[in-house]
């Protein structure tokens, strides 16, 4: 087995070469996301694509100019990013929770991409006693060091779950008994008429649209936060840590 190498670049860890990360995959490190060269045409990069299939990594194809600023790294057309944090098998990881917890505290974040807000977030979902979070693939927060350093720890005290489809999620908690509840401001119920002191999964989007349509669509219980007609959101991670600890509130009571 060859030596992989390494590069901190903008508080990442990224790897070069298509071969260089074959091996990463072979060696089970958490690849977070990979960029292809368009137009690359080898039996090396094929096996490359098979194996991010495979292992479900998001990849991308980008223009050759993408990738002008890794010029001095010999990235041959592929480049890839280390994520920072470990992530779980969903399907393993909620089995393992609805074993060895009463009442398992769930929480799923549907584009969140902000790294200070996820990190907030995380943080506030240790101090909470979350047991895991679940984020996809796309459209969510790179698992960077600036996640980990706003998170104070938490990163590596709550487990996430990557998937293709939050609603992969929602289905297999749902298919476990475990009540789901979205938080929107489209809800006619607030988040204090809810009884959460028993299993709880609940859902969070993002600030400017929310949980989209498609993941909303899917849940059967909404709540929305109580505000004045002054303001019509607030920042996700404060509405998290309301929500987190209004949970708290009920079942320590």
């Amino acid at each position: 087995m060859g030596i992989i190498a390494y590069f901190y670049i903008m508080n990442s860890l990224m790897i070069f070469g298509t071969r260089a990360i074959l091996e990463a995959i072979n060696v089970q490190k958490p690849i977070e996301r990979v960029w292809i060269q368009k137009g690359l045409q080898n039996k090396l990069t094929d096996q490359l694509l098979h194996q991010l299939r495979a292992e479900n990594i998001s990849f991308s194809f980008v223009p050759a100019e993408g990738l002008l600023k890794y010029a001095d790294k010999n990235h041959q057309g592929a480049v890839a990013r280390i994520a920072a944090i470990e992530t779980h098998p969903m399907e393993t990881l909620i089995e393992k929770i609805l074993e060895t917890q009463q009442n398992p505290f769930f929480v799923l974040l549907d584009g969140i991409t902000d790294t200070r807000n996820f990190g907030a977030i995380l943080r506030s979902s240790a101090a909470a006693g979350v047991d895991a979070v679940f984020i996809s693939s796309t459209g969510s927060a790179p698992l960077n060091g600036d996640v980990v350093k706003t998170s104070a720890g938490g990163a590596f005290s709550v487990p996430i779950a990557k998937v293709s489809h939050l609603k992969d999620v929602v289905f297999y908690l749902q298919a476990n008994g475990v009540p789901l509840l979205g938080i929107t401001e489209k809800a006619s119920d607030t988040l204090y008429t809810k009884d959460l002191k028993g299993p709880i999964a609940v859902v969070f989007g993002a600030e400017d649209i929310g949980i989209s349509n498609s993941l909303l669509s899917t849940l059967t219980d909404t709540a929305k936060l109580p505000m004045t007609s002054a303001i019509d959101s607030l920042n996700v991670s404060v509405a998290c840590g309301i929500v987190f600890y209004e949970i708290l509130r009920q079942r320590n009571s």
